[in-house]
């Protein structure tokens, strides 16, 4: 049994948030979401059309023990990882994530944790995208160039009062004086 746990614990992820490994793990809270479109319709009715994942969120409770300067130094650091906002990779017990950002950093201090540093860092996954910039071809080469040109400033719009008979053929076409009269 001796020779299969330590087989065993080779295959257990190493936690780390970034570069960083607590000397112990409390707690750790993984939510995965997915979000579901509703849109009501005639009736009361609500249908879906669509369903998307929202961002993986996690939440840590760890603690160090070690000298105090050491313990402020380790807590700037987190500090100074959330205000970078420089995404990471983090290795729970039973997942990676990555592009990993600090959302929330919690640090409880009293009787029993004055001499060493207990926190809890809730961290939040951001999607990255790449950004492409394409050239439109001239409006003459194009087959259908009012749907798929590039937009023109056309210059400034005035708007001005409607003519009575204007007003008139509005007024008379409105649903709502065909529902009131």
């Amino acid at each position: 049994m001796g020779l299969f746990a330590s087989t065993l614990t080779d295959f257990l992820p190493k936690r780390a948030i970034g570069a960083f490994q607590a000397n112990v793990t409390i707690e750790e809270t993984a939510t995965d979401r997915l979000s579901i479109t509703k849109h009501p319709v005639q009736q009361g009715a609500s249908i879906t059309d669509h369903a998307f994942m929202e961002p993986a969120e996690l939440t840590i409770k760890i603690a160090w023990t070690d000298e105090p300067s050491k313990l402020v130094e380790i807590y700037d650091k987190f500090r100074k990882m959330q205000s970078d906002r420089i995404p990471m990779k983090v290795v729970s017990g039973k997942r990676s994530y990555q592009n990993m950002l600090v959302a929330g950093i919690t640090q409880v201090n009293d009787t029993v944790t004055e001499k060493m540093l207990n926190i809890t860092i809730d961290l939040q996954e951001v999607a990255i995208t790449a950004l492409e910039v394409v050239s439109v071809p001239p409006r003459e080469q194009q087959a259908n160039p009012g749907k798929t040109g590039k937009t023109e400033n056309a210059g400034k719009k005035q708007t001005g009062e409607a003519s009575k008979q204007e007003s008139e053929k509005v007024r008379n076409n409105s649903a709502l004086q065909a529902i009131f009269g």
